[in-house]
């Protein structure tokens, strides 16, 4: 039986765009692999920075690195910095043919980018921060995941059982920020649960679906922080099982 030229046509047509959606997505996995790469590995050296310790000189060999080197930067958390450097990771490209091709999004390509400041005060750092944006699954809120590193006695929050150490989160119209604050006063264990990132949903298909995925440890010191405060985090997180605490 004789196929319709029209319905051949049309068979052809939906192939060919298949086919073109495809490749546009594996070579935009390959891009997006390679910055994800970059993002894991600042994230490796940024935690080697430690406040009132590390020296210019390491903050500047990171810097130049990934790109990046002195910049215009003020924090109220360091008031005498007399030298900023920052760099950044992720594709303006990427992020605007994410926005542009819906169906790109919906595979899990959504606009992501990682930026990272750091502040001397006469030769030594005296605040960090590594900060992540990054688009929800369904296109409501735009994540901010802030992990800062402070002079003692500089939070914002202080915990009392934790004094090094505090974890909190807000809601700024359509940004969801997960705040992550240490001081010289955090352990080892407080270091590493704010500056822990797992970047691998960035790369999978369906991407990211909660902000538990991408900071786990700070994700669920805030859920035990908010079961002891008895404040109430938002339900499509604390009922999905990835986020569920064993």
């Amino acid at each position: 039986m004789q196929v319709p030229p029209t319905v051949r046509w049309i068979g052809q047509g939906v192939f060919a765009f298949t086919v073109l959606i495809l490749t546009i997505y594996l070579a935009i996995f390959a891009v997006n692999s390679m910055h994800r790469r970059n993002a894991e590995s600042l994230l490796r050296d940024v935690r080697t920075l430690k406040v009132g310790e590390s020296k210019t000189e390491d903050v500047q060999r990171i810097m130049f690195r990934y790109g990046g080197g002195p910049t215009q930067g003020h924090s109220s958390f360091c008031d005498s910095a007399d030298a900023a450097y920052g760099t950044s990771v992720g594709s303006r490209t990427l992020n605007r043919v994410g926005q542009a091709v819906p169906i790109l999004r919906h595979l899990g390509l959504r606009p992501w980018t990682l930026g990272v400041m750091v502040l001397s005060e006469q030769g030594r750092v005296c605040f960090v921060s590594y900060q992540l944006f990054m688009n929800d699954s369904v296109g409501k809120w735009t994540w901010s995941f802030r992990s800062w590193a402070l002079p003692a006695g500089k939070m914002e929050t202080p915990n009392r059982e934790h004094p090094g150490y505090s974890v909190r989160t807000q809601d700024l119209r359509d940004l969801r920020i997960l705040w992550s604050e240490v001081t010289t006063q955090a352990t080892e264990e407080e270091r590493l649960h704010a500056f822990t990132f797992d970047l691998s949903c960035v790369t999978r298909v369906g991407g990211c679906k909660q902000r538990c995925e991408v900071a786990p440890f700070a994700w669920q010191d805030l859920y035990r922080e908010s079961q002891k405060m008895q404040w109430a985090l938002p339900t499509e997180e604390t009922s999905d099982s990835r986020c569920a605490i064993h």
